[in-house]
């Protein structure tokens, strides 16, 4: 096998190696807890990361978050991360991001915030803006 190849063939094995502990990420938990030990990473991590800011107490982010989970199933791909933050347990992250009404999504591109989304919105209305930023990714 020409080194050409073997070089394809292991840029290749290491594409399949990230999606697949993408998938299995996801798997786990669609929309997982974001914390201040992990904030940073995932930021890093990921070129268009949705955080959705809820509390255990508030009950139209249950509504909220039960569309966010859906829609975010319905767009994994690798590079996009979807997130939720209990403002109670994570303050700081909060209070970092100046966040003052909940339900809020806050869009982060390149670990740089670029959109606030206060209070429910649609499920029509979050998947045509999370289309808009899939092609972020697909232009990468």
């Amino acid at each position: 096998m020409s080194e050409e190849v073997k070089e394809l063939a292991r840029e290749l094995a290491e594409e399949l190696w990230k999606r697949a502990l993408h998938l299995e990420m996801a798997v786990k938990d669609i929309v997982p807890e974001v914390t201040r030990h992990n904030l940073d990473d995932v930021l890093k991590n990921n070129k268009v990361v949705f955080l959705f800011f809820t509390a255990e107490w508030c009950g139209p982010c249950i509504s909220a978050l039960r569309t966010f989970r859906e829609v975010a199933g319905k767009y994994l791909r690798p590079g996009i991360f979807y997130g939720r933050v209990d403002v109670d347990k994570s303050y700081s992250i909060a209070d970092r991001y100046d966040i003052k009404h909940i339900p809020t999504i806050l869009v982060f591109v390149d670990g740089k915030v670029v959109e606030t989304i206060i209070g429910g919105v649609s499920k029509e209305k979050l998947e045509e803006k999370i289309r808009n930023y899939l092609k972020l990714l697909a232009n990468k």
